[in-house]
């Protein structure tokens, strides 16, 4: 497989469906984003992107601060769109959740708002995610992202941060919202 870029990591990781030809579906939430392209680099079979999402445990599991800069770049050059599509769960909020100190410092980014956003792409965002299928270099990792959302696509955010915090402890050493992710995922 080519090398890829984080970024255009992140376009295909939002436009790739579960099912071949459909391009654009979008993730909902921060915190899903993160875990999902968590897993990528986990379960998809694929080699790290050099330069790439170096993930660390924080707030709420798995986090990458790169992703936030990855995110307002593709956004201001108009691949991607984000809208407000709910209230921030508690983990959502927990992974926004800074202390002054962490806001002075140029590592850490934070959204504006307790807002969950779901991110699309635009047109043009899918215009260039087809020309990354077409290209066939990154056949592996569409593959990998195709295997990550059908297998965890459709979990509930509080399974999804069950199966993360579960299968990759070391991942939650900060977690703030560690007991409260156990605890829910005990009961079911």
């Amino acid at each position: 497989m080519s090398k890829i870029s984080s970024r255009n990591m992140l376009l295909l990781m939002l436009g790739i469906a579960k099912k071949p030809k459909i391009v654009g579906e979008g993730i909902n939430g921060i915190t899903r984003l993160q875990k999902l392209l968590f897993l990528l680099e986990k379960e998809g079979l694929i080699k790290k992107v050099e330069g790439g999402y170096q993930f660390q445990a924080y707030k709420a599991g798995p986090y990458s601060p790169t992703l936030y800069d990855d995110l307002e770049f593709l956004e201001n050059l108009g691949f991607i769109k984000s809208e407000v599509s709910g209230t921030a769960t508690e983990e959502e909020a927990a992974d926004m959740d800074f202390t002054f100190e962490e806001l002075m410092d140029e590592e850490v980014k934070t959204a504006d708002v307790y807002d969950e956003k779901r991110f699309t792409l635009t047109e043009q965002g899918q215009n260039k995610v087809k020309t990354l299928i077409e290209s066939t270099d990154y056949e592996p990792l569409i593959e990998g992202i195709r295997k990550i959302k059908s297998k965890y696509g459709d979990y509930s955010l509080d399974d999804l941060l069950y199966y993360v915090y579960t299968k990759y402890p070391e991942m939650t050493t900060e977690s703030e919202i560690k007991d409260h992710v156990l605890r829910k995922g005990r009961k079911r």
